[in-house]
């Protein structure tokens, strides 16, 4: 501790840090007024609109408007990680994969097959709850997050997927055909990779079986028609 009983005081001292205060005091800003407070409230509500625009086109899907790739991988880790916290919740993934796109682009062109993956986004969106979480991760391929839906309930949902996709398909020139792919927590794994691993080996699986089904087939002409009865 440093030792003060040596030093001199004198009165100059106090009067100097008085001047010092008063000094400062004189350099403080003036407060805002009401319409300047106002003012800056729009500018910092406009900047925050505008980050957020920047954040969800970081997000979205050009060609879909859908969720993407790296939205799917967040959400995902988020609802592994609430239901570690949570023993009793559950949820399922879904990969989806248009089949053919690839010989679809190059017979048609790509156009016809946007028009494909379009169609396929507002095919799922119809049929999909609210809350589920619709995303396109690949070229031909969609993921679907199920918040609280455990595996009993994907077969129904399958079913009516199917169901819609064959009502929509009746009559049209071009089949758009897709292949489904679940994976359930905590069922099938406990970590993200588990469960993409299983639901592209069940998709992949389901695609076989539907070519299997369907060898020898005629190919229909138009993707542009198909993606127009939907």
């Amino acid at each position: 501790m440093k030792d003060y009983t040596g030093t001199r005081w004198r009165a100059s001292h106090l009067f100097a840090r008085r001047s010092i205060v008063r000094s400062k005091n004189l350099t403080r800003p003036a407060p805002l007024s009401v319409k300047e407070l106002l003012r800056e409230n729009a500018e910092l509500r406009h900047e925050l609109a505008r980050l957020e625009a920047s954040r969800s086109l970081a997000y979205r899907d050009e060609l879909t408007g859908l969720w993407n790739r790296r939205y799917f991988t967040e959400r995902l880790t988020e609802e592994l990680s609430r239901a570690r916290r949570q023993p009793q919740r559950h949820f399922s993934i879904m990969m989806v994969d248009v089949n053919d796109l690839r010989v679809l682009n190059d017979s048609y062109g790509h156009g016809e097959g946007d028009l494909v993956l379009r169609w396929v986004a507002e095919f799922l969106e119809r049929l999909l709850r609210t809350h589920d979480v619709l995303c396109r991760v690949g070229d031909d391929e969609f993921a679907v997050l199920f918040p609280e839906m455990g595996a009993s309930e994907s077969a129904p949902l399958l079913a009516r997927l199917r169901a819609a996709l064959s009502q929509a398909r009746t009559g049209a020139p071009f089949s758009i055909g897709l292949s489904f792919g679940f994976a359930h927590y905590p069922e099938n794994g406990t970590a993200c990779d588990d469960l993409m691993h299983v639901a592209d080996d069940e998709m992949d699986l389901d695609k076989r079986r539907q070519k299997i089904a369907s060898a020898g087939a005629p190919r229909a002409q138009s993707a542009a028609a198909a993606a127009r009865t939907g």
